[in-house]
């Protein structure tokens, strides 16, 4: 995929602006690799915000220019080498609103106090013991999430949470992800600068991360997503990220959101000092084929274990909207957490919970509690 060549591109966005200033975007792209046509129709929607924040977009029609001359083979289950042609409709999902970010960028008392941890610790996270407390099984959440009724019922049954902020605090015994959203060759705003900030304050504090993830979608363009150039992020990699892992941090890669249509892993490699140690992915597919697709490709590729640090149903094929019914949804949940939970390269997965992604699918309602879909995510676990 480091050969691929982007030779013709068109874009048409609507963009909607909600309560919380974010944007849905639709952006075509046309790619081809020799003569392999890559087709990508690329939708950006935003995840991981408190439901009650959220307005739904108005419809938008997209209409792909005709020299993409676009194809309607379906999406394949497998990851296939160059010299196959196919049709690849990919979606993006981004997560955490910047406000709601802003409003928790500082911790909570308790966890500010609590002691220095490093993944020197016998019962925490290390590269040889990646998923947290035995449960791989985790919550894609939002700031503050850990202290809604929905998270106390599915915390007996998760090892892990993310609220998308590098001092993500453990919670009901639980522990807390943390993430850097960006460094300083994000193209980013203000909000980046005050997550940047509280990075940069917890390290000088001596204050070790077990794991540490960085960058979020730095592939797609602020605000929803870290927009970074692959020199940038190795940049920024090598002076904020690569230093932890001298300190006994596990060190967690970009998550991109182009999921296995990505082309940035490849300079970005080129350019880091220091590996990563888990390879952190999105999943946004209709199906467990779908799911399975995107996992065997990062694995295959990078020979990393996977975080899938995001999973969503998406209907992505022939065009992209988000799953609706309840009953696609339940199985797709069972489905592939049987799959994460029986596959032994997956160490984690969490399953995104925001309004961008349509009514049905979040796990949490506007009052904090678990909707049909959290119930059925529950059920899947609890017995784990």
């Amino acid at each position: 995929m480091q050969y691929a060549l982007v030779v013709a591109a068109a874009a048409l966005a609507h963009a909607h602006q909600h309560n919380h200033d974010r944007f849905h975007k639709r952006e075509i792209e046309v790619v081809t690799a020799y003569d392999v046509e890559y087709v990508t129709d690329t939708v950006i929607v935003t995840a991981g915000i408190e439901p009650s924040a959220y307005s739904a977009p108005p419809d938008t029609t997209c209409t792909t220019p005709s020299s993409s001359g676009p194809s309607t083979t379906p999406a394949p289950t497998a990851w296939s080498t160059p010299g196959s042609s196919r049709s690849q409709r990919t979606t993006f999902s981004t997560a955490v609103s910047p406000v709601a970010y802003v409003a928790a960028s500082s911790p909570p008392a308790a966890h500010a106090s609590s002691p220095t941890t490093s993944s020197s610790s016998s019962s925490g996270i290390t590269t040889n013991n990646l998923t947290p407390n035995g449960k791989k099984a985790g919550l894609s959440g939002f700031a503050g999430c850990q202290e809604k009724s929905a998270f106390t019922q599915l915390a007996p049954h998760i090892g892990w949470y993310s609220d998308y902020t590098p001092n993500t605090p453990d919670a009901h015994g639980v522990k807390g992800i943390g993430m850097l959203w960006g460094g300083s060759g994000s193209s980013c705003g203000g909000t980046e600068k005050t997550r940047l900030d509280t990075f940069t304050s917890m390290i000088s504090a001596n204050k070790v991360p077990e794991i540490m993830f960085g960058f979020y979608e730095p592939d797609c363009s602020c605000p929803d997503s870290a927009g970074m150039s692959p020199s940038s992020a190795a940049s920024d990699w090598n002076s904020l990220i690569a230093p932890l892992k001298q300190k006994g941090t596990v060190l967690g890669s970009p998550s991109l959101c182009k999921q296995k249509d990505e082309h940035f892993f490849g300079p970005f490699k080129k350019g880091i000092s220091t590996d990563w140690d888990v390879t952190s992915i999105h999943v946004n597919k209709p199906n467990l084929a779908g799911a399975r697709s995107v996992v065997e490709y990062y694995y295959n590729t990078y020979g990393k274990p996977i975080w899938v640090s995001e999973f969503a149903c998406v209907n992505d094929q022939p065009s992209w909207s988000p799953c609706t019914d309840q009953t696609q949804i339940d199985t797709f949940i069972k489905d592939v957490v049987n799959y994460f939970q029986n596959n032994p390269h997956v160490v984690a997965y969490g399953p995104s919970n925001g309004n961008g992604l349509g009514n049905v699918w979040p796990l949490m309602d506007s009052s904090g509690a678990l909707t049909h879909s959290g119930k059925t995510y529950l059920s899947a676990i609890q017995n784990l």
